[in-house]
């Protein structure tokens, strides 16, 4: 049974990374159930015992991805030796360039931004409270080393991620190189530390 059980894993994952691929190159609109299940190597209806619809990997393919860039924030922020202005700098700069480098080798990512975006905005909540949750972290440490003063962490947190949503912004990562972004990013974190220390 547990073996059974690490073959559903293996093929449930096997699923999501080759729909993820097809999605990022293609585009979610246009692709087909029978598509990511050639990709798979197998049948459609042997994909229809792990997944229901297209929109059910799409979200599972999204959660996967936010999943990703949260644990390698979580190695930034809890970094040793780190201080908590670096740590801040280091957040955003790091949630900068995982985005990028999606967006640049999945061209047609958009498309699933868009979707979950829309109609999955409960996905896009539950990562959200996880960045606020990692920016509270930095802020927390550095009033108890007393390089910051803040009234109010979370509200503060919330400031911050909306001060520094042009790096997450597709619009904006198309339009500049990822080192113009990560100067600029950099700058503007160095600019919010001020106000807060």
């Amino acid at each position: 049974m547990k073996v059974s059980g690490q073959i559903s894993d293996n093929i449930h994952q096997r699923i999501l990374d080759r729909a993820f691929s097809r999605f990022g190159q293609n585009g979610f609109g246009k692709t087909a159930m029978s598509e990511i299940a050639a990709d798979c190597e197998m049948s459609a209806g042997n994909l229809y015992h792990y997944f229901d619809n297209k929109f059910e990997i799409g979200v599972e393919c999204a959660r996967q991805c936010m999943r990703q860039s949260e644990e390698l924030l979580r190695r930034e922020v809890r970094k040793p030796k780190v201080d908590p202005a670096r740590r801040l700098e280091n957040f955003v700069v790091a949630k900068l360039s995982f985005l990028y480098q999606q967006f640049s080798e999945q061209t047609r990512f958009m498309e699933l931004v868009d979707y979950i975006s829309s109609e999955r905005w409960d996905v896009v909540e539950e990562h959200l409270e996880v960045l606020q949750a990692l920016v509270v972290e930095i802020l927390v440490e550095g009033i108890r080393r007393e390089e910051f003063r803040v009234d109010d962490v979370v509200k503060t947190a919330n400031t911050i991620l909306a001060a520094t949503a042009k790096f997450n912004s597709p619009f904006f990562l198309k339009a500049y190189s990822l080192p113009e972004l990560q100067d600029q990013a950099r700058r503007v974190t160095q600019l919010l530390v001020k106000g807060i220390s």
